[in-house]
């Protein structure tokens, strides 16, 4: 079966939502279920009994209080030895429109061609980031914890259960990247930057007509000014006001294009002091006024 993936994933390109489809306690005596591959992650904690795991072809065994995950598109067989119980959650980390439309795999399903488009990215395919499927967490307590708590949570149907079991998820994203045998430090670093990106992306789109300093954005974020500095280089290439003129100036393009707004109301609405300074930048960024830009055919914008 192809791969399905074209290259290597940016954190940038799939917003961490987690939605959990399915998570309880699996109990079973001796089985073995046929391979099949998933459209989703299978997160596994083998609390009693003994359980083994073949994932592309490499043998996995679980004792008593090892974890397990199953990334999306792998194909896997798994058997277990005695009584089982193995309390479990079949999830997505990254958000997709049509999540719902999801669903957990069952033996046999190998062909997910049909359902590329519910696929989730698969976490080693992101820079830095290698998780094994036999984890390695240490302390084990916190990713027991959290999946039981998921668990727990799942049963009810209200909204401050589905809330918590969100957050449990986010929770169990953040042990399997700061921990759990991933890459280490740069996955933390490349997860902590996307919500970094996301966070400003907000607070700069939303506070665009207003006066807005590197010391109000830097409160924001909670860091310091000359650490948030830093990192808003690191993350988005260039300087918090130079990053903001090129937002108020893609603002500026849209309403010129799709409004018959004054230049005046433009300007107020995009954070410029007047008309006179909108034009000024504007002219500079883009080689055309204003005026120019809306005069011009939409194709040659």
């Amino acid at each position: 079966m192809p791969t399905l993936r074209d290259r290597e994933h940016s954190w940038n390109d799939y917003p961490v939502l987690p939605y959990v489809r399915l998570c309880y306690r699996f109990v079973s005596p001796p089985f073995f279920q046929g391979e099949r591959r998933l459209l989703d992650y299978l997160f596994l904690y083998l609390e009693k009994g003994r359980y083994a795991l073949t994932v592309e072809g490499v043998d996995y065994e679980l004792n008593e209080g090892d974890f397990a995950l199953i990334q999306p598109g792998l194909p896997f067989t798994t058997r277990g030895y005695g009584d089982c119980v193995v309390p479990n959650a079949h999830l997505d980390f990254f958000y997709n429109p049509a999540r719902e439309q999801s669903f957990v795999t069952t033996p046999g399903q190998t062909n997910l061609e049909p359902y590329r488009q519910l696929l989730q990215p698969r976490l080693n395919d992101f820079p830095d980031v290698r998780i094994p499927v036999l984890l390695q967490a240490q302390p084990p307590r916190p990713f027991k914890d959290t999946l039981l708590r998921m668990m727990e949570h799942f049963k009810h149907n209200d909204i401050g259960s589905a809330l918590k079991v969100q957050q449990h998820a986010l929770e169990l994203l953040g042990l399997l990247l700061g921990s759990g045998g991933t890459g280490g430090s740069g996955a933390s670093f490349a997860f902590e930057g996307q919500q970094f990106v996301q966070k400003m992306n907000a607070f700069l789109s939303f506070s665009l007509s207003a006066p807005l300093s590197v010391e109000a954005m830097a409160k924001h974020a909670g860091y310091s000014e000359s650490h948030f500095t830093t990192v808003f280089a690191q993350h988005f290439g260039t300087t918090p006001h130079q990053y903001l003129l090129q937002l108020r100036l893609q603002k500026a393009q849209e309403l010129l294009g799709t409004t018959a707004l004054k230049l005046t109301q433009i300007a107020d609405y995009c954070g410029f002091a007047s008309d006179a300074h909108l034009s000024k930048a504007f002219k500079r960024q883009l080689g055309v006024s204003p005026r120019e830009f809306r005069a011009s055919p939409p194709h040659r914008r």
